[in-house]
């Protein structure tokens, strides 16, 4: 599946809503919707085994002490900046709120249900689960998560490497085989996102796609503004390195990032500009870049806060300061285990919608414009894991 085909599948259904469905009236109804709820289904059913492994993995891969001081300041960083991204793409979208006063008629269909709402402390007991297959059944992915995240501090502390490793490599094998299955869910996409784009015109006309063409707007500034201002600002204070120069060096690897949509495949390139052109002591930038590659992902987990609000302001759904902070809280969390691959956090931000009492579905209004937002969010991430090397190694 390549991005010119999503792109192509976004048009076509942009024409076909515009220009046939009108004189067609069977086609919204008997090819266009099915083809886009059949793709949002598919996508939506690796939400839960992907969104818990992923949050497993990211508690039990939190750096130890075993790198004592290196390991102790790349968590410092890697959270305190994921936390600033999140805040920034939070902070934007509620500035700007491109999804305000928008007919939600050509919107993929979902149920709005309250995550967090009436008595704090009821709030706070019922996110706990009394079984989680309960749960997990009735789609309370909120409690799901609390789950997930109290095994995965509960896997840390078991003694005997064995188990520990058995249970890790199970959580391991959950998520690299539902991030598979996104990926070939993804290789319908074209089909998906011409259906929902039918749909979407069909019945709110072009002025629908201009919440969507604000959004990509919003998430270009949050995204250059932590790129291009927070690290800058990180490498002066923290680093003691000159911004411009470390741009310069470490071009060739955000280029790659740009064009893979992976910071996984990312890696070499990453790791070769660190030595060669950042002179950073090889151990060290191994040790850094290696991790980071999965648990510093600052743009994913931006666009993630990001995506989530504007989804609640497109389905009129309020969120208030509890929500926001629980929407940041499992940003960051999100930013560590998310699969480092093209189009991994389309079920994290599923995920953090059906958390928060969104309608999950709403995931489909972002695929056709994903793409793009992917190849930038995952130039962020790249750049992010220089600059903490940089900092700490």
């Amino acid at each position: 599946m390549r991005p010119l085909h999503i792109v192509i599948g976004f048009v076509v259904g942009i024409l076909l809503g515009a220009f046939v469905a009108p004189h067609a009236p069977w086609l919204v109804p008997y090819v266009a919707r099915p083809a886009g709820d059949i793709f949002l289904r598919l996508l939506l059913a690796m939400v839960m085994p992907l969104a818990v492994s992923a949050l497993v993995l990211a508690v039990v891969e939190l750096p130890t002490g075993v790198a004592g001081g290196l390991a102790r300041r790349l968590l410092t960083l890697t959270l305190g900046l994921t936390g600033v991204a999140v805040a920034l793409g939070v902070g934007t979208v509620t500035l700007f709120a491109p999804g305000r006063g928008v007919d939600r008629a050509g919107l993929p269909a979902g149920s709005v249900t309250a995550a967090v709402t009436g008595d704090p402390v009821d709030a706070l007991v019922k996110m706990v689960p009394s079984n989680i297959f309960t749960a997990a059944a009735q789609g309370e992915l909120l409690g799901v998560l609390v789950i997930a995240l109290l095994l995965g501090f509960a896997l840390r502390t078991l003694p005997d490497a064995a188990p520990k490793r058995a249970v890790r490599d199970l959580a391991q094998g959950i998520h690299d085989l539902c991030g598979a299955g996104v990926q070939l869910v993804l290789r319908i996409a074209p089909l998906g996102v011409a259906g929902l784009a039918t749909v979407l015109v069909a019945r709110t006309g072009m002025a629908g796609l201009l919440p969507l063409a604000r959004f990509v707007g919003v998430a270009l500034l949050a995204l250059g503004t932590q790129c291009f201002v927070v690290y800058p600002l990180a490498l002066r204070i923290l680093g003691k390195r000159d911004p411009l120069a470390f741009f310069r060096a470490v071009q060739p690897a955000m280029a790659m990032a740009f064009a893979t949509s992976s910071s996984a495949a990312t890696l070499p390139m990453s790791l070769r500009v660190a030595t060669d052109r950042l002179g950073l002591p090889a151990e060290r930038a191994r040790f850094v870049l290696t991790v980071g590659a999965t648990g510093n992902q600052n743009g994913t987990a931006l666009f993630e806060g990001l995506a989530v609000l504007f989804l609640a302001q497109l389905y009129g759904v309020e969120l208030g300061l509890a929500r926001q902070a629980l929407v940041v809280g499992i940003s960051v969390l999100a930013g560590i285990g998310t699969a480092g691959v093209p189009g991994g956090s389309l079920p994290v931000i599923a995920a953090v919608c059906a958390a928060v009492g969104v309608p999950a579905e709403g995931v489909g209004v972002l695929v056709g414009v994903d793409r793009l937002l992917d190849m930038c969010r995952t130039t962020l991430n790249v750049t992010g894991d220089l600059v903490i090397a940089a900092i700490v190694a």
